[in-house]
């Protein structure tokens, strides 16, 4: 395998998370806006436990940072944009979605209850912020990547 065919490998699942997050940040977020305080705490629960068992967000979450071990072992850190890509896609798992944004659903449904209204507006809005935020970096990451793979003009 030669190193640009790794690179887009990696490349091409990090940006299926990237669209994953933004799905959510998007569309989903959308719908939890317009549901009153007690269905979106029942929506935010089940959607937690789901996004937990779903093959398909596991793999897109964790194999690139997988593959980044090989990759680096192999090919080194010459390709700064890439690195830089990497470096952001990492942070942006470990120290914004572990964190900030997967106990934000956990606290909606577990240490809230379903009347208190001003309570749950509140974490949704944090939720938004949280998810939009994770969203954008995880973009980032694909862009700086990509500029590792076809270069600036």
């Amino acid at each position: 395998m030669t190193r640009a065919f790794v690179e887009i490998l990696i490349l091409v699942i990090n940006a299926l998370s990237a669209d994953t997050l933004a799905y959510i940040a998007g569309v989903i977020q959308k719908v939890m806006n317009n549901m009153d305080e007690a269905e979106f705490q029942s929506f935010t629960k089940q959607l937690h436990k789901s996004m937990h068992k779903s093959p398909y967000l596991i793999i897109t979450a964790e194999l690139p940072k997988v593959a980044f071990i090989p990759y680096f072992i192999i090919f080194g850190f010459s390709n700064w944009w890439f690195t830089a890509g990497a470096i952001v896609a990492i942070a942006a798992s470990v120290f914004v979605s572990k964190p900030i944004v997967l106990p934000a659903y956990k606290m909606i449904y577990e240490s809230l209850k379903s009347s208190d209204v001003e309570g749950l507006s509140e974490w949704r809005r944090k939720l938004q912020t949280r998810n939009r935020f994770r969203a954008v970096l995880q973009f980032v990451s694909v862009i700086l990547m990509v500029i590792g793979l076809f270069g600036v003009s």
